[in-house]
């Protein structure tokens, strides 16, 4: 049985996701405005510099997560954030600068882009499977996904709320749109040095037992068991519960990224709400947040993960629909705040339980497989989670492009305006309703992953001995990966 983790052990893991939260979502949130209102790159080229930056990290996550396996059993997974943390901060904050070079905006932004990426890759692939890793316990697992998510959603706060603030009061501009590119790389410089410093705190701090054996003597030739082939990503994918968790994972990501990526411009031109006090709303969202974690932990220990994550959808949807239909435009008022609340509330329950549900899969996978193969699992939710994100990011590019978008102006049509809110409502809320409709067919509970903790254990102990394993010890057929037999 794997010793409970201790407070501050689930602390310095949970604090490396504060640095990876807060690179990808200032990059989610705030590059394209920046691309199209400070560094005046056309919005389709903006776009497509963005895009080919995602599709690239996609494409090598796998690559990524098969060496993390293979590797781990020698250096373990934080070798790679040991040894990636410093070119992936001062790559992020390079970023800023790259599209400022006179005459090759549109190149140097895609290359810049695709080489942060991959470095950003090197820290977070290894970084995520780990959490499988740490404690194999059903409710633990929510606990440590709580603490790291916790520190996530600070980074997002950070990444979202931040530099509205310290742009205006660096340059002494009134509206983020005019102000000068220089502050927006002062910003950058800042971040870039918080992620180097969360990084190298968990690359260091956290011990982990990167010799655990496998699972059970039905495993594949130990030299090719950790090989990225089409056999091996076939088989996670029959994994029970996989392809219903990763359509959560998508339709989230793709809800997530095309409002993360269009909240300054629904903020400045839609809600029509003054850039000091963008700061503080963003805050309350996020504030809100991470004062439902332990409550959501709390719930999930009676109800289950899968009920949570129907509830928080729900509750995103319907702040997502309200932004538009009810919150009043001009400034702040009571509708808005509690709208706020409620999206921050559905916010954390969806962050966090997906997560927390991932590693009980990876048994489901050990049981059938005989493998331990986390990086992978990781490795391919993250390449989905980034080709969604590129696809609404280019999405919203596209469509600021069509509806004629003006930049560096805060002031925009009445067509442009409707088309945001078009996107940031009911498109994005149908996003979280597809998602829901997948949550609601996962068919993971509590009961179930006892019994194949149980089996697991039956089977590590039959591993550990001369004697050869019994046949219900063998790996499922295809198509019940992981399905105890009864």
């Amino acid at each position: 049985m794997t010793p409970s983790l201790r407070p501050h052990e689930r602390a310095l893991y949970g604090v490396g996701d504060f640095g990876a939260s807060l690179c990808n979502v200032a990059v989610n949130t705030w590059l394209l405005y920046y691309l199209i209102n400070v560094a005046q790159l056309p919005p389709l080229q903006a776009g497509l510099a963005f895009l080919a930056g995602r599709l690239f990290d996609a494409l090598i996550d796998p690559l990524i997560g098969a060496w993390s396996d293979r590797l781990r059993p020698r250096v373990g997974r934080l070798a790679f954030v040991r040894w990636a943390a410093l070119p992936a901060s001062l790559l992020f904050a390079l970023l800023w600068a790259l599209p400022l070079v006179p005459g090759a905006g549109f190149a140097l932004a895609c290359l810049g882009f695709m080489a942060a990426s991959a470095l950003y890759a090197l820290v977070t692939v290894p970084y995520s499977a780990l959490n499988a890793e740490l404690t194999r316990d059903y409710d633990e697992r929510t606990a440590l996904t709580s603490v790291r998510v916790a520190f996530s959603m600070l980074g997002t706060l950070v990444a979202v709320a931040a530099p509205p603030a310290l742009v205006l009061g660096l340059s002494g501009a009134e509206d983020l749109a005019a102000t000068p590119a220089g502050s927006w790389l002062v910003v950058a410089g800042g971040f870039g040095a918080l992620m180097l410093v969360t990084f190298l705190l968990t690359g260091f701090a956290v011990r982990e037992d990167f010799a655990a054996p496998a699972a059970h003597s039905s495993a594949r030739n130990p030299a090719d068991q950790h090989r990225l082939s089409v056999q091996a990503v076939r088989d996670v994918f029959l994994t029970a519960g996989f392809r219903t968790l990763l359509g959560v994972f998508l339709m989230t990501a793709l809800g997530f990224m095309i409002t993360n990526s269009l909240l300054p411009f629904f903020m400045e031109s839609v809600l029509r709400l003054p850039g000091a006090a963008q700061g503080p709303l963003l805050g309350l969202l996020f504030v809100s947040a991470i004062l439902a974690f332990p409550v959501w932990v709390r719930v999930s220990a009676r109800t289950g993960k899968r009920v949570c994550v129907l509830v928080g959808l729900s509750f995103i949807i319907a702040a997502l629909l309200a932004y538009v239909s009810v919150v009043p435009g001009g400034g702040v008022s009571p509708a808005l705040l509690l709208t706020l609340v409620l999206n921050g509330a559905g916010l954390s329950a969806v962050t966090l339980f997906p997560w927390a549900m991932l590693p009980d899969v990876i048994e489901f996978d050990e049981v059938g497989s005989g493998l331990r193969r986390p990086g992978l699992f990781y490795a391919l939710v993250l390449l989905v989670l980034k080709a969604a994100g590129s696809l609404g990011v280019f999405s919203n590019a596209a469509l600021t492009s069509v509806l004629g978008y003006v930049q560096g102006s805060a002031v925009q049509s009445e067509g442009t305006v409707r088309g945001l809110a078009l996107m940031m409502g009911p498109v994005s809320a149908g996003c979280f309703a597809l998602a829901l409709l997948c949550a609601w067919r996962y068919p993971i509970t509590r009961e179930r992953h006892a019994e194949v903790r149980a089996r697991l254990g039956k089977l590590r102990d039959a591993a550990a001995e001369p004697a050869h394993a019994s046949p219900d010890d063998r790996a499922a057929p295809p198509g019940q990966r992981g399905v105890p037999v009864p």
